[in-house]
């Protein structure tokens, strides 16, 4: 049997590539891919080019679902027809980070869509390690299969307020009115934050923005966010940058209150700097805290909280397979929020 997807060469180099489902483990699970999410990062690699931890040709694609076709002889949590969601690295939970639950930062992990094929592609084996370690998550009774392909965004998401010092009712301020911007609303509004700044750019996201929960949606296209924060008195107790701009990143870790946190989530361009004044932030007891991917824990939790969410209406339009291309070239359009591939 043959996998049919679509590979990253190089920049804007998309190619159809075809291979064997490899021999299914005592303890692996074969899927049939029901819908992926194109990622900023998958955008990123089209269109800027793959960096260096990418592993090439290869299949991207982290945010998807499954139905499962066929498990290996050991397998008794999983049958054919369950539908399931997978977690975005594959960790050896054995190294240092792993042993402290930190196994998305796990230092041999794989990372489904960088290193090793991911699910822009009609079929996706999931190797028994990761089953093992509960990185494959049978969705809950009732969710829609093709909205369960976010839960890898609401996993990411989580983890990263998770490394903040997040209470209930605080200030927050996000900047980027995308995917990310956008589940990080719908998750800090159902955790009980207080006022919730968004700004952005583009309009029908920043309405939507104010109807999954924003107090404020900002138009930094026609306000400037530095004078809006002055005149409101505005000095967050968390600031989630979910773009990689990084005088936004300055801007936001300035505009915090004494004792707050600055989470950089966005993925930034390799080499990237930020310049910071030390004595501010020391004298102010700031905290900036990076985030990357999701354990499988916040995984696994993610999937349980997805039901309670609106991240079905962030996706704005859908491709077959055979269109990756298209989907592609489409994703890069502004009014577009996420766009999906289903096999």
């Amino acid at each position: 049997m043959k996998v049919h997807s679509f590979a990253l060469h190089a920049k804007e180099d998309l190619r159809s590539l075809e291979w064997d489902i490899p021999e299914i483990e005592p303890g692996g699970v074969l899927l049939r891919v029901i819908a992926c999410g194109i990622c900023g990062s998958d955008l990123r690699m089209f269109y800027e080019g793959p960096s260096p931890r990418y592993t090439l040709p290869i299949v991207l694609g982290h945010e998807f679902t499954g139905t499962v076709v066929q498990v290996g002889a050991n397998v008794k949590s999983f049958k054919p027809g369950d539908v399931a969601a997978v977690a975005p690295l594959i960790p050896c939970m054995s190294c240092r980070p792993c042993s402290h639950g930190q196994d998305n930062l796990c230092e041999t992990g794989q990372v489904i869509g960088t290193h090793i094929a991911g699910a822009m592609a009609d079929h996706f084996y999931v190797p028994e390690r990761m089953v093992s370690d509960g990185g494959l998550v049978k969705l809950p009774a009732g969710a829609d299969p093709r909205v369960s392909a976010l839960t890898e965004i609401v996993g990411c998401c989580l983890h990263g307020i998770r490394q903040t010092d997040f209470q209930v009712g605080d200030s927050v301020l996000i900047i980027g009115e995308g995917p990310i911007g956008l589940a990080h609303l719908q998750l800090l509004r159902l955790m009980g934050a207080g006022q919730i700044v968004m700004t952005g750019l583009i309009q029908n996201r920043l309405k939507l923005a104010e109807e999954l929960g924003a107090s404020v949606a900002l138009d930094v296209g026609k306000h400037d966010l530095k004078q809006y924060a002055q005149d409101k008195g505005f000095k967050p107790d968390l600031a989630i940058v979910a773009t990689p701009v990084m005088p936004a990143s300055e801007l936001a870790l300035e505009l915090l209150r004494w004792g707050g946190t600055l989470l950089l989530f966005s993925g930034y361009p390799y080499g990237t700097t930020m310049t910071l004044d030390a004595y501010r932030f020391h004298y102010a007891e700031k905290h900036i805290h990076g985030s990357i991917d999701c354990n499988i824990r916040d995984f696994q939790n993610a999937t349980e909280l997805l039901p309670r969410l609106q991240m079905g209406r962030l996706i704005t339009q859908a491709f077959p397979l055979k269109d990756t291309l298209q989907a592609f070239r489409a994703a890069r359009n502004p009014e577009a929020i996420k766009t999906m591939i289903e096999a």
